[in-house]
């Protein structure tokens, strides 16, 4: 997540609570939940003041946002990867990863594992 995606998180915050948010609010949330999808923290935004009326803060956002990728987790099956990396255990390893990644962040984990396949397939085709 960027400053300007953090300062629209912090915005739908206002639109519950009406804190007043500037420059300093922005860089501090950043700093906490920079590296967390935009969406999912929207979303945990929506899911906090959907059952609390407490002041939301970082914290409760990561909580959320943990347990929504934890869902999609336990909701979505991890495919197997494609056979061609039967034989080569890292890359093999590598896509399951990337997989479950895609599952965490709500993306196609075929895609994620077909991008490792297509990765390990241009580093044996230089090598």
């Amino acid at each position: 997540m960027n400053a300007e995606e953090t300062g629209r998180v912090l915005a739908k915050c206002a639109s519950y609570d009406r804190r007043k948010t500037g420059d300093a609010d922005t860089i501090a949330w950043l700093q906490v939940l920079g590296d967390l999808p935009y969406s999912d923290c929207i979303a945990a935004v929506v899911a906090h003041y959907t059952d609390s009326t407490d002041w939301i803060m970082p914290a409760h956002v990561r909580r959320r946002v943990r347990d929504i990728r934890d869902a999609r987790l336990e909701a979505t099956e991890v495919p197997e990867p494609p056979r061609e990396l039967a034989g080569n255990p890292p890359a093999y390893r590598a896509a399951l990863r990337a997989a479950r990644l895609a599952i965490a962040d709500g993306r196609d984990p075929a895609d994620a594992m077909l991008a490792v396949a297509s990765r390990v397939r241009r580093e044996l085709e230089a090598s």
